[in-house]
């Protein structure tokens, strides 16, 4: 299930990854007895906990919706991610180092020698933050203390955000990576230094300038963004760490360490243009917000979003640039129907700017004063368009359809719709009629150039089968499951007495031939914890629940739910059985066959 990731290098993050831990840092656990947790399910609405945790089988289940798995499984749900980014969000929280996947033949020195590389990049990282925040702070009269100070920062954010001052010298930061024991070639590949154009002279990215810490979604340091101090810089006014096997722009978005949990809690994001405004939204107490990192919002942001909120609000400056970026950031959310708002800053400022005139409150009311993109592209239109004029209301209307046009969702399709028409004073009809026109186009033009016609519009398959009743032998092997996790007598004397072929391929069956290879093993303690692992791949909310629950039976009843249980497998096993004789009977021409399986039928209807 790992992929490209070791067997043993998933054991490792499951044995270093306690499920109490991880789940408690997501939601808070109340101690419900014993070495059992509770509290209110993180994947639906409820007011009474009916979400379990158990340390000791390390296995989560919630008694109302039915989720439940181990750690891996919890992470992938609530992430919202497939399991080798889970088994990397996890890894990188207890740190295990995850080998990086090699080319065919490559072997397994290659292998660790990747992820060697990726660990010191990330300690480069580390030690160049620290480097960047003790100038800041030794260094008052540095541009960049100097530049913070008219921004009224107080040390705290300073802090929390990793603002710094990188050296305004050639080789400040090379010579200070040389005496902690990076190469050269360490500090190219992480971006700290650079070669000259003519590739002689090593010189430093970020010199003289104010460094902001850039962490990946693990909360790890993996790169920097620098403002330039100067009134008229003569290159890029923000400068970033070029593209690393740790750093990869378009798949950044600033603070989000910060803003996960605040985004799980609202459901929503605020996405803005840079650093200093995210920080100034967070100052705020809208800690939602996020930015993306030295390039424009990109797909794969736009689905790291996708795991945390339902909501994004733009908080783009009101040029010509932010609301051409606000243009092209619907045209990334509007396919993964996230209700999209636009918060207007007044006076054209931007959040840093309207933080540091009017404060925390003026921030708040402009967020809450957010516009549907609906109504700001209605408004954005009558500053460009003459609305009275036939011809250019037609233009305008040519611009929402263009993004109704990404709306998958035919309910909210033409829910929009219904907005445009009324904004833009036309009928819906006419909106709608254009619209599948343009569809209906753009299907033809698919056809004709041999893709499926529903190629870019066909939802993924359901990942869960439709439930099937439970037979009378799934709920025995189900009990016996149970039963051998609750009881080690129970699980060495089904080990040496029930034949294998009278357990079906039900994940019941699956889980308790697992139970009882480990305990004739010597390893019942572990028993449970192995079948939690195993619905990483496969959650059955069936095993989930009996996991999470204390086993219902006692020494006194013990021996007669064994009795009955293998009573039923034993009787599905004859009546299979007695098929297959029935169908040899059949098949066979040979006389002796016949009396010989004429024999086995009497034998066994006996």
């Amino acid at each position: 299930m790992g992929g490209t990731i070791p067997d043993e290098v998933i054991e490792e993050i499951r044995l270093r990854s306690d499920i109490v831990e991880v789940v408690g840092s997501y939601i808070p656990l109340k101690r419900a007895g014993g070495n059992s947790w509770k509290a209110c399910c993180p994947f639906h609405q409820e007011k009474t906990p009916s979400f379990h945790v158990r340390g000791d089988k390390q296995v989560f289940h919630c008694f109302s919706c039915g989720k439940g798995g181990d750690v891996f499984r919890f992470v992938m749900e609530r992430e919202n991610v497939p399991f080798p980014e889970a088994a990397h969000l996890l890894a990188s929280r207890c740190g295990v180092v995850i080998p990086e996947p090699t080319a065919a033949g490559s072997n397994r020195e290659q292998s660790r020698a990747a992820a060697n590389v990726r660990d010191r990049l990330y300690q480069l990282q580390e030690e160049f933050a620290r480097f960047f925040e003790s100038n800041l702070k030794k260094h008052p009269d540095w541009p960049a203390a100097r530049y913070l100070a008219t921004r009224a920062l107080p040390p705290e954010v300073v802090a929390r955000f990793r603002l710094g001052a990188a050296p305004d010298a050639w080789d400040g930061c090379l010579r200070y990576g040389r005496a902690l024991g990076f190469t050269d070639e360490e500090m190219l590949t992480g971006g700290i230094i650079r070669h000259s154009e003519n590739g002689g002279r090593l010189y430093d990215h970020f010199r003289g300038r104010l460094t902001f810490a850039i962490w990946n979604e693990q909360g790890k340091v993996v790169g920097f963004s620098a403002r330039s101090l100067e009134a008229h810089p003569q290159t890029a006014k923000y400068v970033n760490t070029a593209e690393t096997p740790i750093f990869k722009k378009s798949q950044l978005l600033y603070a989000l360490p910060f803003a996960r949990k605040p985004m799980q809690e609202t459901r929503e994001a605020i996405l803005c243009e840079g650093q200093l405004d995210t920080i100034a939204l967070h100052r705020a107490g809208l800690e939602q917000a996020v930015a993306p990192q030295g390039t424009g919002f990109t797909a794969d942001q736009a689905r790291i979003l996708r795991r945390y909120v339902d909501r994004v609000q733009l908080a783009f400056d009101a040029d010509q640039a932010g609301q051409k970026a606000v243009r092209s950031a619907l045209e990334l959310l509007l396919p993964l129907e996230f209700e999209v708002g636009v918060i207007r800053i007044p006076g054209g400022k931007d959040p840093d700017e309207l933080f540091r005139s009017g404060g925390a409150e003026a921030v708040v009311a402009a967020a809450g004063a957010a516009r549907s993109w609906t109504v700001h592209l209605a408004e954005s239109c009558a500053a460009r368009y003459d609305l009275t004029n036939a011809a250019d209301r037609g233009r305008a209307a040519g611009e929402f359809i263009e993004l109704l046009g990404l709306v998958e969702n035919p309910v909210l399709r033409e829910l929009y719709a219904r907005d445009s028409a009324t904004l833009l004073h036309i009928s819906e009809d006419a909106i709608l009629g254009e619209l599948n026109r343009r569809r209906k186009l753009r299907t033809r033009r698919y056809a004709g150039s041999g893709m499926p016609q529903n190629a870019a519009v066909s939802p993924p398959p359901s990942a869960t089968p439709s439930a099937a009743t439970t037979t009378d032998r799934e709920q025995a092997e189900l009990t016996l499951l149970e039963l051998a996790l609750g009881f080690e007598r129970a699980a060495r004397q089904l080990a040496e007495q029930l034949p294998p072929e009278w357990l079906g391929n039900s994940p019941a069956a699956r889980a308790l031939n697992r139970v009882l290879a480990d305990t004739m093993n010597g390893e019942h303690a572990h028993a449970a914890a192995a079948v939690a692992a195993m619905l990483a791949e496969e959650p059955v909310p069936a095993i989930s629940r009996l996991l999470a629950s204390e086993c219902t039976y006692t020494e006194k009843n013990l021996d007669k739910a064994l009795k009955d249980c293998v009573a039923v497998l034993r009787a599905r096993g004859a009546a299979r059985n007695r098929k297959r004789i029935i169908e040899e009977l059949r098949r066979t021409t040979d006389p002796e066959e016949k009396l010989r399986l004429l024999a086995l039928l009497t034998q066994k209807s006996e």
